[in-house]
């Protein structure tokens, strides 16, 4: 039987390539071991959690977990270069292998891709060097994400930037509950998904209704775009269920990003992707 991801992309084959990239790069990726990283208990977190602060700029957690991901870019910008990739995109792996080859050269990279507002001057690559850091970060996270996701309480965060890595969110989705339907955001970087109020823009905070708005696509995949006419910004929403690694992925929806541009709507969200 046919998988969703294989009739998405015979719909919309300008993925292809994208998609045979995201491949390339998590098979690379899944072969870079992870160092274990020893973390204190969550309660360590609480205050800060409490105040706003993403885990990943944490005192208590971020620095090692941050460290770990310099470790795990190192090894993926070696690796990847053995993956079959377009010249251009193999010449830029190689100028972040060669900014990561030190341990300060790894820690310097990785410090700009978690940094709210980086400074200094831009590092070499930096589209493909926050693609490769986040997929770096992807696996630090990994074995911490299930018991985070326990732990924290959403409905004490009900914040809109992402409670992992402080991203304003790219998508959502519309999760049948007992009260009711409830809007889960998705960050487009590690990526996290929380609970968030239903009616609002998470950009700027808008509720009014009358500036409010969607968007559908035109298909049975269930996609929609809710924009907001104050900051003219928008939030790729996905309203069904069964196919959430699809459409929760940042990568096979850009379609919508396609279809929000041509109507003057601008990204707000965390991407780690150029239309």
């Amino acid at each position: 039987m046919e998988s969703a991801r294989s009739r998405w992309l015979k719909q919309n084959p300008f993925l292809e390539p994208l998609a045979r990239f995201q491949e390339a790069v998590a098979a690379a990726a899944a072969a870079v071991p992870v160092p274990p990283v020893a973390l204190p208990g969550w309660e360590a977190y609480r205050a800060e959690y409490q105040a706003g602060v993403p885990l990943l700029r944490s005192r208590s957690h971020g620095p090692a977990l941050v460290a770990a991901g310099a470790e795990v870019l190192g090894g993926l910008a070696e690796r990847v270069l053995e993956a079959k990739l377009p010249a251009k995109l193999l010449d830029g792996c190689r100028e972040v292998r060669d900014a990561a080859a030190t341990p300060e050269g790894r820690a310097r990279a990785m410090a700009w891709v978690v940094a709210a507002e980086p400074e200094g001057p831009e590092p070499a690559q930096p589209g493909l060097l926050r693609f490769l850091g986040w997929i770096a970060l992807g696996r630090v996270l990994a074995p911490h994400a299930g018991a985070y996701a326990e732990w924290r309480d959403d409905a004490a965060w009900r914040r809109a930037p992402c409670p992992t890595c402080g991203g304003l969110p790219m998508m959502a989705q519309l999760v049948a509950r007992e009260a009711g339907r409830e809007r889960v955001l998705v960050c487009g970087c590690c990526p996290t998904r929380w609970t968030y109020r239903r009616v609002g823009c998470p950009h700027c905070g808008n509720e009014a209704a009358d500036r409010l708005a969607l968007l559908e696509l035109q298909g049975p995949a269930g996609l929609r775009l809710d924009v907001c006419e104050s900051c003219k910004g928008y939030l790729k929403t996905y309203t069904g269920e069964g196919d959430e690694e699809l459409f929760l992925a940042d990568w096979p929806t850009l379609v919508l990003d396609a279809m929000a541009a041509e109507r003057g709507y601008a990204r707000r969200g965390a991407s780690l992707y150029e239309l």
